[in-house]
């Protein structure tokens, strides 16, 4: 049998550092209390928050690594994100300095002078970036998830070593080869195993054992862990709804039913992990350390279910069989005028392909964010009801959630 390309990816081969990329000089003089930070998915969520939360509590200015396309001039992408969020002020233009370029191209697509130029400017690197697709396989995610980390590293070993602080994500550990472990801990390396499922998760495996291996090469780096990344916990604020999590709940709320699933759901405020994230890129302590983002008391899927009842909706429990049954009834019975068939099918396919809704986690271990944050007011607030009501008074002004006069109407 010839083996598929998939079969035939070396998911380890790919996890090997280029031999070329080292960290010889020394660590900037400035990297505690950067003069310029290279920040990489300013125009994404977390990366928006991110360049936010340097704007207002540094005085450091953000090169902003981002992939020109059509949709306008970058600054104005840019500007236009931190809008969306309701983060922008007018005093916050004249440190972000874009810098278009493709992270998956070798020096980001840059000429290697500017590559070089960039590398002598900055001081510390945030690498926020990446594609985050449940449904595509490793081959598709690679250039944006893996080679664009590789080149992250390659900018931060010239002219100056620069610290990396690098978003990874909880599901390198979601595998069989974790499954007999006691206790997670942050600094345990995550062993790779073929039940990693998905392309997302083996490109972030990867990517995650690239900055593991290039801290052996002598790299300050730090990389934070989170699990399901959701809305500011003051505002609710969120524009990317691909998780599973908020597509559940808008097609629960369609089809006037959610399945009696017995599971915890997790989540962390984009918010708290963006303050973490600049906390630790100050403490020297921190370095060399990885950071678990995880709420500590996850909330039962039948409490979130109530809570969304106390709100106003009207939500009836049965078991999965049926309400998948009923599911796939409305898609067939349901025009796409406004949309509704497609979202439906768009929540099936999320239900099949690999995500980590209904994933037995092993036991994981925050010890290094608990002491690190300690007294410093950085906390996660509690998954309540008034958390709850934030992220659907947001997704109701927005338009992803029917209004209550529109679902009794």
């Amino acid at each position: 049998m010839v083996p598929s390309v998939v079969d035939a990816i070396d998911i380890e081969a790919d996890a090997q550092l280029d031999p070329a990329i080292q960290f010889l000089q020394a660590t900037a003089s400035h990297a505690l209390s950067p003069r310029a930070v290279c920040l990489t998915g300013a125009t994404g969520f977390l990366g928006a928050y991110v360049l936010d939360e340097l704007l207002r509590t540094t005085g450091a200015a953000i090169y902003c690594v981002v992939r020109p396309n059509d949709c306008g001039a970058t600054i104005q992408r840019i500007v236009g994100q931190l809008h969306s969020y309701d983060l922008w002020k007018d005093e916050f233009a004249s440190r972000i300095h874009p810098v278009e370029g493709d992270l998956a191209q070798p020096c980001f697509g840059l000429s290697k002078a500017r590559f070089v130029e960039l590398a002598a400017t900055t001081d510390v690197i945030y690498h926020c970036a990446g594609w985050l697709n449940m449904a595509f396989p490793y081959p598709r995610l690679k250039p944006s998830n893996v080679i664009a980390t590789q080149e992250v590293l390659r900018l931060a070993g010239l002219v100056q070593t620069k610290p990396v602080h690098f978003l990874s994500s909880m599901v390198v550990f979601f595998s069989e080869a974790h499954t007999g472990d006691d206790l997670l801990r942050e600094d345990d390396a995550p062993r790779y195993h073929p039940t990693l499922k998905g392309g997302y998760s083996k490109s972030k495996w990867v990517a995650d054992r690239l900055v593991a291996g290039a801290r052996e090469r002598g790299l300050p780096a730090c990389i934070y862990r989170p699990v399901r990344i959701m809305g500011h916990s003051l505002t609710g604020a969120i524009n990317d709804l691909s998780d599973v999590l908020p597509l559940l709940i808008k097609g629960c709320i369609l089809l006037g039913k959610y399945p009696g699933f017995d599971i915890k759901v997790t989540m962390v405020p984009v918010d708290f992990i963006s303050r973490a994230m600049v906390h630790f890129a100050g403490q020297e302590s921190s370095w060399g350390h990885a950071y678990h983002f995880f709420h500590p008391a996850p909330i039962e899927w039948r409490k979130l279910m109530s809570i969304m009842q106390s709100l106003g909706y009207p939500l009836q429990e049965v078991g999965y069989d049926q309400w998948w049954r009923e599911l796939k009834q409305r898609i067939q019975e349901t025009d796409d005028s406004e949309g509704e068939k497609s979202f439906l099918a768009t929540l099936m396919l999320a239900l099949t392909a690999p995500h980590f809704l209904f994933f037995k986690r092993p036991p994981l271990d925050a010890t290094n964010t608990r002491q690190g944050l300690e007294g410093t007011g950085i906390e996660y607030p509690p998954i309540d009801d008034a958390l709850i009501s934030r992220y659907v008074s947001y997704w109701q002004k927005t338009g992803y959630l029917p209004k209550l006069t529109d679902q009794c109407s």
